[in-house]
Formats: structure tokens, C-alpha cells, sequence
């Protein structure tokens, strides 16, 4: 009686969903937007229905609870499912209505009335309905689907595989969210005594504090390193930071109500000094995400890792100078933040898209301005992730204007990164298909080669293999620079070459090296030092311009005739 309209919605949408596996449908291909709309609404509803009893808005309770079914309509027929697969804003954004929606449920009751001690009880309680209906859930499946199958198995009924999706949707949908409401407290207001139990306690004390110390640690060594070494930040640090802040306000939440009467002194002064601490490492995470940011641009994670620091910042801020400490300002603000990152110009998706298609702009700029020269391999790996970010929403429309031709041939998301610099550099790109795939590297390997080879040394003293980046202590040293590979005996340097002419002229004749004979890769060279034939075996190169190359990997064998003075 308290919860209508979510039991109505729990039970005609699990019914609707099992009569759809019962029909073989691929249901998550043909009805994604139904699924995905059906499970929003509950934890929606159930907020809904805890405001109006917050605001005592009882006359209007119908309406607001149509406005919030409307809202889900329209989600529901805003939802593209022929891009669902390839579009990750789509799943995207409904996960973030999916947390809203249960962040919704944390506050809705204390939106008019505070009460520390209350707040406090409710949200224990909440925790405890969601795991005692999981535990529940999963028992009650995981019985009946053992049974099914026992059945199944002993009597050769021959049961169709499609009744374990049916009982798993009627367990999570029905079942589950009867038990879930049912725990929720009747009593939220005037509870009066503070219901913290031993098991909490240890919780807290031996688990919850201690692994927030290891975080600390390990950031405060990290922290330490990048100022002795000096050098900046990794990305991966503003996650652990993040993280560590988290599990801080977690325990913030957790000791509020006590904290000042407690008789452990880590929770007595837990407040100010872990916010103390805090403080540095957010100079850190802030410093490690704008350094991504300035090397790559907004994504949807680096946008969402932004407004997690600020919020980061502004809730230890609160919780530092607030004399009320009213703990449902964390959950509101995060509710807020979550809603104006889903939509809006201001949302996650169009300022990450809007910075990534500046960016592509200014590489094709750069291109289209001097398309004599080859871009970096760095920036050849950043054009085609952005390609394939903007492919994959659909907006690679936008680049139309800079690039002066239409981007609507390009179909794979994967392929169009190089497709795109075919088309920019033309012909003068000289790769085949492969080759395109591959980033513009190209590679040999002798022993991709069935024809028999064979080395010809009657007339040399000296036969080794070598290789770039080789050890120190081989009496053989190559290095190489674009259009110069040097060969040193120890210190002294006996032979240097334009191997870069030689291998580029080789690839007009085989493209790719494809179908080479190994011949036309032996080299002889004579100088003051003697005679040398160079055999290359194994090459991997990318070009950085149409006359240079850089090597990732070169080994072969030397073969040495020297001069005898």
C-alpha cells in the first residue's frame, strides 16, 4: 500500500520481460531501451514516493508520480537502439540515471526535515535492506534454478534453458523488490536513539581505517618521489585519490553521530586531521588530471574525474567549516552533479565531443599545411583515437567542414582513423591496406620467407648477427639515426650507411615487402676499413617523413672482410 505504483511497475515489467524470453527473443538486441527503462523506474519511483512523504505533498502525489512516469516514456523513446552497441554515450548516460536514481532514495526523505541521529539510522538501514534482499534473491534463485535442473536431469523432462532467464527476471524484478521495500523503515523521523551496532564498530576500526591508512601511504610515498624526481604525476594516482577520498567521507558518515564521544581516538580525530591530510594529495589529483587534460583533451572519463575532484574539494571544504555538518549535502550535491553531466550543453558528452573534434581540427590543419611532412607516430595514434571516439557517437560529421570533403563513407570506427589520412595525404601515404591498419609501420621477417637462403662467406673473416639496442658487451654496435646507420667495432667506427634510401627504394618495388627475395636485402659496402655485406633478417619501421624512417626493431648478420695494414 505505501509502494504502489513501483510494485505495479516491478511486476507488469517482469512479467512483460519473461513472456519475451519465453518467445526466444534476443531480447537485449530488440528491446534494450524497454529493459533499460523498466529498471530505471523502480529506484525512481521509490524516491518519489519518499519525497512526497518528505513534502507531505499527499493531494498531489499522483501527479508527481505521472511526471516521473512520463519522464521514463520519453527516456524510453529517446533511447536508439540500432546505435546502442557502437554509441557508448547511450549507456553512458542511462548509468548515470541508474545512480541518480538510487542517490535519489539516500536524501529524498531529509529534503525538508534534518535530524543527524535519523539520517543516521536510515541510511544503515537502507544498506541493510539491499543486502538482506540480495542474500535473499540469490538463495531463492539459486534453490529453484538447482531444482529446475535436478528435474531437468533425473526425469528427462527436457526443460527449455530459456525458464532460467524467466525465474532469474521474476527473482530480481518481483521477488527482490518485495523484500527490498519491505525492509524499508516505516519509522524514518523521531527514531530518537542511534542504532550502532559492535559489528560496525570492528568494521570501522579494523577494516574501513586501516586500508584508508595504506591509501595514504602509498599516495604520500608516491607524492614524495614525484618531488624528489621531480617530474609529473601519473593519471592512474588521480584514481587511488580519488578513491581514498571516497572511503574517507564513507567513514565520515559512518562516525558522525559519535565521533566526538567515541572511545577510539583515530575516530575522535578523524575530523580535522584526515582532511589536513587530504589536502595535498587533492594539489596532486588535480595537477595529474590536468596534465591529461592538456595533453589529451576532455573524454567523458576525464570530464567526470573533473567534477569528481571538485566535488571532492567542495565536500571536504563543508565538512571542514560547517558547524551542522548535514551529511545529506553530500548525496544531494552528487545527485545534482550527476543530473547536469547527463544533459545539457554543459554534460559530459558534448564538452568531451566538442573538445575532441578541436583537436582533430587543428591535426588536420596541420596536415593540410604541410602534407609534405608525415606526422609523429604519437600524433598518428592520437588522430585515429579520436576518429574512432567521434565515429563511434556519430559525430564525425563535425570534421566535414575542416577536412572539405563528407565523412559519411567512413563506416568502421576502427578503420577510419586511417582512412582519413589516406584521404589527407593522398597517394603520397604509399601504404596498402595493411599497412594502413597497421599505423604506417611496415615489417619484414626472414622466416616468414619458404625459399632457401644461404650465406655465401668464403671471402669474409668475420660472420655475427646483429642488432639495434644490442648488449653492450657484443663487439658489434649499430645505432641509427634517420637516413644513417652506423656500425662501430667497440669504439671505432667502421662503417656508415643510408639504409633508409635503400630499404624505401626496395618497398616501391614490393610493396609491404611483400613476396621480397632476400637478395635484394643483402648489402655490400666497401670502404678504407675493408669489405662488408649486410645481411638484414628482421625489420619493423614506421617513416617520419617521405625519405626517413624510425626503427622500433633491425637485426641481421655482418659479415667483415677488414684491411690488414
Amino acid at each position: 500500500m505505501r509502494f504502489p505504483v513501483t510494485i505495479i511497475w516491478s511486476i507488469v515489467g517482469s512479467v512483460y520481460v519473461t513472456w519475451l524470453i519465453g518467445l526466444d527473443t534476443r531480447i537485449f538486441n530488440e528491446f534494450t531501451s524497454l529493459i533499460f527503462t523498466l529498471i530505471l523506474g523502480v529506484s525512481w519511483l521509490i524516491g518519489t514516493q519518499f519525497l512526497i512523504e518528505s513534502l507531505r505533498i499527499y493531494k498531489y502525489s499522483w501527479l508527481l508520480k505521472l511526471g516521473v512516469i512520463g519522464l521514463l516514456i520519453i527516456y524510453y523513446f529517446s533511447f536508439n537502439e540500432e546505435d546502442f552497441d557502437d554509441n557508448p554515450i547511450q549507456i553512458t548516460r542511462w548509468f548515470l540515471l541508474f545512480l541518480a536514481g538510487h542517490i535519489f532514495v539516500f536524501f529524498a526523505p531529509f529534503l525538508k526535515e534534518w535530524n543527524k541521529i535519523d539520517y543516521w539510522n536510515y541510511l544503515q538501514q537502507i544498506v541493510i535492506s539491499i543486502t538482506r534482499a540480495a542474500l535473499f534473491t540469490f538463495v531463492i534463485f539459486g534453490g529453484l534454478a538447482l531444482a529446475i535442473l535436478a528435474v531437468d536431469n533425473l526425469f528427462n523432462v527436457h526443460i527449455n534453458d530459456n525458464v532460467y532467464g524467466q525465474l532469474y527476471v521474476i527473482c530480481l524484478g518481483i521477488i527482490n523488490t518485495f523484500i527490498y521495500l519491505a525492509d524499508f523503515p516505516k519509522k524514518i523521523h523521531n527514531t530518537q536513539k542511534l542504532a550502532y551496532s559492535k559489528a560496525l564498530d570492528v568494521f570501522l576500526k579494523f577494516i574501513l581505517i586501516p586500508i584508508l591508512v595504506i591509501y595514504l601511504i602509498i599516495v604520500y610515498a608516491y607524492t614524495f618521489q614525484i618531488l624528489i624526481l621531480w617530474e609529473l604525476p601519473q593519471g592512474w594516482v588521480s584514481y587511488l585519490i580519488s578513491i581514498l577520498a571516497i572511503i574517507g567521507l564513507i567513514i565520515q558518515i559512518i562516525i558522525e553521530p559519535l565521533r566526538q564521544t567515541h572511545p577510539n581516538i583515530l575516530i575522535r580525530k578523524f575530523y580535522p586531521y584526515f582532511y589536513i591530510l587530504l589536502f595535498p594529495l587533492l594539489i596532486l589529483l588535480f595537477v595529474a588530471i590536468y596534465t591529461r587534460i592538456a595533453d589529451y583533451n576532455f573524454t567523458e572519463n576525464r570530464y567526470f574525474l573533473v567534477v569528481l575532484a571538485f566535488w571532492i574539494f567542495g565536500i571536504s571544504l563543508y565538512m571542514i567549516f560547517s558547524n551542522k555538518k548535514k551529511l545529506k549535502i553530500i548525496p544531494i550535491s552528487l545527485f545534482i552533479l550527476i543530473i547536469l553531466a547527463s544533459y545539457g550543453p554543459w554534460s559530459a558528452f558534448n564538452v568531451s565531443i566538442n573538445a575532441q573534434v578541436k583537436e582533430l581540427e587543428e591535426m588536420i590543419n596541420k596536415i593540410k599545411s604541410n602534407s609534405d611532412e608525415f606526422i609523429t607516430v604519437e600524433e598518428d595514434s592520437q588522430f585515429r583515437n579520436i576518429t574512432r571516439y567521434l565515429k563511434k557517437r556519430n559525430r564525425l560529421n563535425e570534421l566535414d567542414a575542416s577536412l572539405g570533403f563528407k565523412t559519411s563513407y567512413l563506416q568502421n570506427s576502427y578503420t577510419a582513423g586511417n582512412q582519413l589520412l589516406d584521404s589527407l595525404y593522398g597517394s603520397d601515404r604509399d601504404m596498402s591496406s595493411r599497412t594502413a591498419i597497421e599505423n604506417k609501420y611496415y615489417h619484414y621477417n626472414q622466416l616468414n620467407y619458404k625459399h632457401q637462403f644461404n650465406l655465401d662467406v668464403k671471402d669474409y673473416q668475420t660472420m655475427v648477427e646483429i642488432a639495434l639496442n644490442q648488449n653492450e658487451s657484443h663487439r658489434y654496435q649499430i645505432s641509427h639515426q634517420p637516413n644513417s646507420l652506423t656500425i662501430n667495432d667497440q669504439d671505432e667506427k667502421i662503417l656508415e650507411v643510408d639504409i633508409d634510401s635503400l630499404l624505401l627504394e626496395s618497398l616501391k618495388k614490393y610493396p609491404n615487402f611483400k613476396d621480397i627475395p632476400q637478395e635484394e636485402l643483402n648489402y655490400t659496402f666497401k670502404n678504407t676499413k675493408g669489405t662488408f655485406s649486410l645481411i638484414l633478417k628482421n625489420f619493423r619501421f614506421h617513416k617520419t617523413n617521405k625519405t626517413s624512417l624510425n626503427f622500433i626493431h633491425l637485426s641481421g648478420y655482418l659479415l667483415v672482410n677488414e684491411n690488414i695494414e
